[in-house]
């Protein structure tokens, strides 16, 4: 298992690599610099939206955090991955364990994700987490309820699954001891432009332009 401590280093490396401060990550990730030098220093948890934001930044695929070895490349046709019982990288956020499957494949279209959620209560949850894309999750053991932004708190058993716009801010706690297990898949949404984007279009305002106005909000 990857504990906190793995992916702290392992992010704090790919920035001085990349010769970008503290500072400059901050203004990207929204973050503050305290809180981003804790979660390098494996003081603050490092949960699915944080990660997300974090490669973005980076300008990588989250991938990177989780293999040593090169990576598939991102958009090789007839690729694929088999991954027996248990295979992933793990990791725990605390709040969370973490089993990333296929990790070696890059700029995957969905990144699926086995977990046990932990926290039994929104004070030990903390603030609603959100980030692009949306996601499917599937309850395989125990009891899940979930709390969303715009919803009433919904309770979920196994064979139960919900998917919602990870955009708006949510929340999965356990009403099991030990934990309840989830399957989650998510993806990112058509046209967001991250940083990681970003690095790619500065020099193609006509892309960049279009990528904006996929953006829009959607009518209601």
């Amino acid at each position: 298992m990857i504990e906190q401590g793995g992916l702290g280093q392992k992010i704090k490396a790919l920035r001085t690599a990349a010769g970008i401060p503290l500072s400059v990550m901050s203004e990207r990730t929204g973050y503050s610099v305290s809180a981003l030098s804790k979660m390098e220093n494996d003081r603050l948890g490092l949960t699915y939206d944080k990660l997300t934001k974090l490669t973005n930044a980076l300008g990588v695929d989250i991938g990177s955090l989780f293999t040593e070895t090169p990576q598939t490349a991102a958009y090789a046709g007839g690729r694929r991955s088999v991954a027996r019982k248990g295979e992933g990288r793990s990791i725990n956020t605390g709040l969370y364990d973490y089993l990333y499957v296929s990790p070696e494949l890059s700029h995957k279209r969905i990144v699926p994700i086995k977990g046990r959620v932990h926290a039994a209560t929104l004070d030990e949850f903390g603030p609603l987490i959100r980030h692009d894309g949306e996601e499917w999750i599937y309850v395989l053991d125990g009891v899940l309820e979930v709390h969303s932004e715009f919803y009433e708190p919904e309770i979920l058993e196994p064979g139960d699954s919900i998917y919602i716009d990870s955009r708006m801010g949510h929340a999965y706690l356990s009403r099991s001891p030990g934990g309840t297990e989830i399957i989650a898949v998510c993806t990112e949404q058509p046209g967001t432009l991250g940083y990681g984007d970003q690095l790619a279009t500065d020099q193609n305002p006509q892309a960049s332009a279009g990528k904006k106005r996929a953006r829009k909000p959607r009518s209601r």
